[in-house]
């Protein structure tokens, strides 16, 4: 073998040792071969052919490799590459691959992703200046598109606060008082102003959750409130029909109280009370009358509420309630003197999806307990226990006693606890001040007449028909036999 080793050619022993060089060099680096357009394996040049064949007349002249040996081709890194992709292949996924969508694993799949995240963090908001201009633009209630106020509602409910502070700053919130005092003149609605009406209050409800929107409405609430009640108490019906509607300018009056500071909250109170007493008569009232007279100072708002107990009355039939009166520490009573806090209405929870919530019993009661929130929150607001009985002695004479105890305490509570919740909260507030809560808490007394017996009707006495007493004997006399006839009978 050596001597057939040292026959060898010059040139041929010259590419072995060149060969071993390389390899010692580049001991992990792999041969590359190029490719033709077929995808047959080609030649770089003729030098390289020339190459190629004496190596390949070298190797079949050397000694032949046994089963188990290996040369260093066999343990390059792009074959052990290959034989690890193929026996991956076989094997079953792992979990983190198949977590991964297959659009991710297709060609492209993530540019299309780098282009999805970009249009993610993309603002897409629209611009608050839009819609001032279309609402300066559209002047009548008519032409105005409820679409337009609703997409406006929406991003006033969902948007940053500096989105909406930007609307406010633009006089946007003047734009949509002015549209409710333009739907408020149209002097017979249809139901596109109806459900105008009733998308702009929303929105004018949702601007008031931002501070600088209730400053504004501080400014604007002597014309606002006034004209909303009058629409409301119209004595020709001319308001929103729909409970939803009319429960909106309610929650706007009780927004207006509750986000009122500490110190000024009798001062708000004070003013929403005018705003809820009947109008002054034109006409004065004679001496005599106005001495004997009892003021009744808010018959108008009680009439709005007795109404609506009588339009559901069906659902007034539970006559046995007893409103349950909450438990108290009369140590806590006599350390905290914030009678606000313990008796100032509370936000309740949101009620899941049932049966009878969305009916139009489920608004009248949601409406009853809005106005019910409204008097309890003007009560509580009052500095002194005199200032508050006076105010529940008006409050009984205008009739809100008489359909809370009669009425409102009757439906049954499962159904509707938020009209339940308010009395509790006007039953717990009026024992801590010492007013006689009974008829509210436990309805009339058994066997008390339904109405005073002052202006009940007098029964007039039935008399018996009379009587003709005639002196006439009308007995039938028997009739005198005659005699017989010389016996011929």
């Amino acid at each position: 073998m050596r001597d057939k080793m040292r026959a060898l050619d010059t040139s041929i022993k010259a590419d072995f040792i060149q060969k071993n060089r390389t390899e010692s060099s580049c001991p992990n680096s792999a041969t590359s071969s190029t490719f033709d357009s077929a995808g047959r394996r080609g030649r770089k040049d003729a030098g390289t052919n020339s190459s190629h064949g004496r190596d390949k007349s070298a190797r079949s002249r050397s000694r032949g490799r046994s089963p188990f040996s290996m040369s260093r081709g066999d343990l390059s890194p792009s074959k052990k590459h290959q034989k690890s992709d193929s026996t991956s292949s076989t094997k079953r996924p792992k979990s983190i691959e198949l977590a991964r969508p297959y659009s991710s694993m297709l060609p492209g799949a993530s540019a299309s992703v780098t282009s999805l995240q970009a249009a993610a963090h993309t603002d897409t908001s629209a611009d608050p200046a839009d819609f001032i201009h279309y609402l300066r633009e559209v002047q009548k209630p008519e032409l105005v598109e409820v679409g337009k106020l609703h997409k406006l509602r929406l991003l006033l409910r969902n948007e940053t606060v500096s989105w909406v502070d930007s609307f406010i700053a633009d006089n946007g919130m003047d734009e949509v008082i002015q549209l409710l005092y333009r739907i408020m003149a149209v002097e017979w609605r249809e139901d596109h102003e109806d459900t105008l009406l009733h998308e702009t209050l929303l929105c004018l409800k949702a601007l008031c959750t931002t501070s600088l929107a209730l400053q504004r409405l501080t400014l604007v609430a002597k014309n606002l409130f006034p004209a909303l009640l009058s629409m409301l108490f119209d004595d020709e019906k001319k308001g929103p029909s729909e409970f939803t509607t009319r429960g909106i300018i309610i929650s706007l009056l009780f927004t207006y109280l509750s986000t009122a500071s500490t110190q000024a909250m009798s001062e708000c109170a004070s003013e929403i009370l005018t705003y809820l007493r009947d109008p002054c008569p034109e006409t004065q009232q004679v001496d005599f009358i106005a001495n004997i007279y009892q003021p009744r100072p808010y018959r108008v708002w009680s009439k709005e509420v007795t109404n609506v107990t009588k339009e559901v009355f069906w659902i007034f039939l539970h006559h046995l309630n007893v409103i349950p009166i909450a438990s108290r520490d009369d140590s806590i009573i006599d350390q905290e003197q914030d009678y606000v806090k313990r008796h100032f209405p509370v936000p309740r929870p949101p009620v899941p999806a049932a049966p009878y919530v969305g009916g139009v019993e489920w608004d009248a009661t949601n409406y009853l307990a809005a106005h019910l929130d409204l008097m309890n929150g003007l009560i509580a607001c009052q500095p002194t226990r005199e200032q508050r009985n006076t105010l529940r002695e008006e409050l009984r004479a205008s009739g809100f006693e008489k359909v809370m105890g009669g009425s409102m305490r009757t439906c049954k509570e499962k159904f509707y606890g938020a009209v339940h919740d308010c009395l509790k909260t006007w039953v717990s507030a009026a024992r801590e001040d010492g007013w006689d809560y009974r008829f509210v808490r436990e309805g009339p007394e058994p066997g008390s007449p339904a109405k005073s017996p002052t202006k009940s009707p007098q029964k007039k006495r039935v008399e018996e028909p009379p009587k003709i007493a005639l002196a006439i004997d009308l007995e039938k006399k028997a009739p005198a036999k005659e005699a017989d006839l010389d016996g011929w009978i």
